[in-house]
């Protein structure tokens, strides 16, 4: 699915709204590059309409280029639409989505574009994400752990990691690229305390869902998001899984299309992550698999491994196993077992990345009233 896109709309002459906009920025013409930003007022997040940013990029020409003329328009989608991100866009909503930009770009900004120069715009900036609703109470710190598991700086040229707010947010920032998971709900309630503190931003329109989310506290929702922030990155991206490099917002917004590129990096991750656990079931393939993982790990490692193994198994309580294992030895044994076997997933969190690779494998649009009402 899709989420927040930035679109790019080329002007052959100055837009007739352009001196409303100059007069208001008492922006004053000059030989260099003119930017004039239009935003939403601050009365219309309080009605909580939801309402994309404008920006208009007006560069003198170079020896190489004639002088541009562009509108960027930058949004999230389902929020346009839906007045929520919880709720998931198909492809027969490509038509909603295009004539309600235009319309309420029309109708607030006084900025007329029409559905046909959209549907062609181009795409400078689009993150490409999927809801995985839990409905067990599966908590998705588990989940972020469990990928922190992986050894993702050999699959990424990575810049920086951050696993904040108490390992709600995995944050992998990758070379003009970020891949996030996250928890949707804890998120936002961040937000309804201070946007600050969120990972998400603009959530004006969505934070009265939060009533509907403590109402069913079984219910949790992991968000799996890859940001493509330049045009030759989604071009390379959309090379990757086959598909034409065709930027204009009628080609890329497409589920096909998020579908592989989101199951691609899923991939990507959990193929660092060591399955032991789950593919384990007797207690040779347990002792074999934890052997294959360290090939020069020693007999009583792997036997000290094995028997952790066996017991998380009976009693599937991680504190059991520790108070277990720390009451009949010392207590760095449980530690350094731990250590030893650290991309060792438990079985639970191994079926929860299951969950989350059949989920992004079907790709079925979520509703938040599927879940909430």
């Amino acid at each position: 699915m899709i989420d927040t896109v930035k679109l790019t709309v080329p002007y052959e002459e100055r837009p007739e709204w352009l001196d409303r906009v100059r007069r208001d920025t008492g922006y004053v013409a000059g030989s260099g590059v003119f930017t004039a930003t239009i935003k939403p007022s601050k009365s219309y997040k309080q009605k909580g309409l939801y309402l994309p940013q404008l920006q208009y990029v007006e560069r003198p020409p170079t020896k190489d280029r004639a002088k541009t003329r562009t509108l960027n328009i930058e949004l999230s989608l389902p929020k346009l639409l839906f007045g929520n991100n919880f709720d998931e866009l198909t492809d027969e909503l490509f038509s909603a989505v295009v004539n309600e930009l235009s319309k309420r770009i029309w109708v607030v900004y006084d900025v007329k574009i029409s559905p046909a120069d959209i549907k062609q715009a181009t795409v400078a900036r689009i993150d490409y994400s999927k809801n995985i609703v839990f409905t067990d109470r599966t908590p998705v710190s588990t989940i972020v752990g469990v990928i922190a598991m992986g050894n993702i700086p050999k699959t990424y040229d990575v810049q920086k990691i951050d696993f904040r707010n108490g390992g709600l947010i995995y944050h992998i920032h990758a070379n003009i690229m970020d891949i996030v998971m996250y928890d949707k709900v804890a998120d936002l309630r961040q937000a309804k305390v201070s946007e600050k503190r969120s990972h998400e931003k603009y959530n004006y329109t969505q934070l009265k869902l939060i009533d509907e989310f403590e109402k069913r506290k079984n219910v949790t929702v992991a968000r799996f998001e890859i940001r493509l922030s330049t045009k030759r990155k989604i071009r390379n991206e959309l090379k990757a899984i086959d598909e034409s490099d065709d930027l204009r917002f009628c080609h890329v917004f497409s589920t096909a299309i998020s579908r592989k590129i989101l199951l691609r990096h899923w991939e990507n991750i959990t193929n660092q992550i060591s399955k032991n656990e789950l593919l384990a079931d007797t207690t040779t393939q347990m002792l074999v698999s934890h052997v294959n993982t360290k090939t020069d790990m020693q007999f009583a490692e792997a036997s000290a491994l094995t028997l952790m193994q066996l017991i998380r198994k009976e009693v599937n309580e991680e504190r059991a196993v520790r108070n277990i294992i720390e009451g009949l030895f010392s207590k760095g044994q449980y530690t350094r077992l731990k250590k030893i076997g650290r991309n060792q997933p438990t079985k639970t969190q191994l079926t929860s990345l299951l969950h989350i690779t059949k989920t992004l494998t079907e790709m079925k649009p979520v509703s938040v009233t599927d879940f909430i009402k």
